[in-house]
């Protein structure tokens, strides 16, 4: 059976309200900012995650994601590898 690389990822930013709760430090934003991680191969299997994405975080996501394409979806050690140097 051959690799299943991946061919591509897609970072899609999305807002939407979070009503604000009194806490121990103040009203925290308005707004929960996150990011759906689409990541596409050439088996035309698609995976999809979330994570926070404040400005910087989708920085190095973008970053990430130009440093994956091509691997192999199972090398999780090649593809954390290729992160680090990439946001080194």
């Amino acid at each position: 059976m051959s690799a299943i690389r991946i061919t591509g990822a897609r970072i899609t930013p999305v807002a939407f309200v979070d009503p604000p709760l009194l806490n121990t430090v103040g009203v925290h934003q308005p707004y929960a900012l996150r990011a759906i991680i689409q990541l596409d191969t050439d088996a035309g299997l698609v995976g999809l995650g979330e994570t926070y994405a404040d400005t910087r975080h989708l920085a190095r996501l973008n970053a990430a994601a130009a440093a994956i394409t091509g691997l192999d979806v199972f090398a999780l050690n090649e593809i954390r590898a290729a992160i680090a140097v990439r946001l080194a």
